[in-house]
């Protein structure tokens, strides 16, 4: 949560918890229980992990939570999803497709595809910023293009961020290419950590996708997510997405997931990020509902999902087996005032 991230970020400037209590007019008591949250959240051994785990994301612009998050979905998102958004850390933990979006923060994202963990809530001067900045469209292009054909040009790349894509090439490759030639891309605003948002027409999707550049010209991240199919497109999901899901949180939850029930690629991401999604899973206690919002934009069926202890909104795509094979993973939107 926000309150959780301010916590952490105060913890990494090596404040007590009684100097960050007096900070945020709040008790002390408040303060460790806040990070107690984040380090379940996070699967972190202390709270010092935990927010290192936050900088890095948001360094990064990786996502997940918020959100996207990069998110893959479909054929095995955040070109490398990381780990926010609340969940690539949750714009992407579960990279194919929970991103968790699992890509732990709101903005930016990579993993992707944060996720991880829609396009990141512009900055108070974004309004002001008609022009991106020269070189983010033509990076983003190139990276689309290398990724799609699956030779990526990591020479243009940060070495963090190349190390990002080179891992999750086997997961981005396969969405990128499904999603056909590039049509159009059309810059919309600045983003909230300096990187330019921009809109990319596929001949077979659209998604949104941001970046940016080091002093050398070479991206060093960004944030990636699908655009929304309209909820009226299709009121019904696919059989079997419910209990798929269902049968995952599950697992997450008792650290012990049925990966017969996975495709293999999504499996591998789902083992590799269960330090960090059995602890947030299991912080959220006994499932209590889940709601069928709409089918996403690579034909996933996404549904919130509320527990005892939060809510979030996960999808799931599945093969001919009626195995899991991605999905997106992010926070619920807030609540309108």
């Amino acid at each position: 949560t926000d309150r959780e991230k301010v916590c952490l970020r105060q913890w990494l400037q090596h404040k007590s918890a009684k100097e960050i209590a007096a900070e945020l007019g709040i008790s002390h008591h408040a303060v460790e229980k806040r990070l107690k949250m984040a380090r379940i959240k996070l699967g972190a051994t202390s709270s010092l992990e935990a927010a290192r785990m936050l900088r890095d994301t948001e360094q990064y612009g990786q996502t997940v939570a918020h959100s996207p998050d990069l998110v893959s979905v479909a054929p095995p998102r955040h070109m490398g999803v990381s780990r926010q958004a609340v969940l690539g850390a949750i714009v992407m933990i579960l990279t194919g497709a929970i991103a968790l979006a699992l890509l732990l923060q709101p903005a930016p994202s990579t993993q992707v595809p944060q996720a991880q963990p829609v396009a990141a809530p512009a900055s108070p001067a974004a309004a002001a910023v008609a022009a991106p900045v020269a070189g983010t469209e033509a990076a983003l292009r190139t990276l689309v293009a290398g990724v799609a054909s699956g030779a990526p040009d990591y020479a243009k790349l940060s070495p963090p961020f190349a190390e990002i894509v080179r891992r999750d090439l086997p997961m981005t490759r396969p969405l990128f290419a499904s999603l056909g030639e590039l049509k159009t891309i059309t810059f919309r605003e600045r983003g909230p950590r300096g990187d330019d948002v921009y809109r990319l027409v596929f001949a077979n999707g659209e998604v949104i996708m941001s970046a940016a550049l080091d002093g050398e010209g070479r991206m060093v991240g960004g944030m990636f997510q699908p655009v929304a199919t309209p909820a009226s497109a299709s009121a019904v999901p696919a059989a079997g997405t419910e209990a798929a899901l269902r049968t995952l949180v599950a697992g997450l939850a008792s650290g012990a997931p049925d990966y017969a029930k996975l495709s293999p690629q999504f499996a591998e991401i789902v083992r590799r990020d269960l330090p960090m999604t059995h602890g947030m899973f299991s912080a959220f206690g006994e499932l209590q509902s889940v709601t069928f919002r709409e089918r996403g934009p690579r034909g996933d069926d996404a549904y919130s999902l509320k527990f005892a202890n939060g809510e979030v909104i996960m999808s799931a795509a599945l093969d001919a087996q009626g195995r899991i094979i991605g999905g997106i993973m992010r926070p619920p939107e807030p609540a309108a005032r």
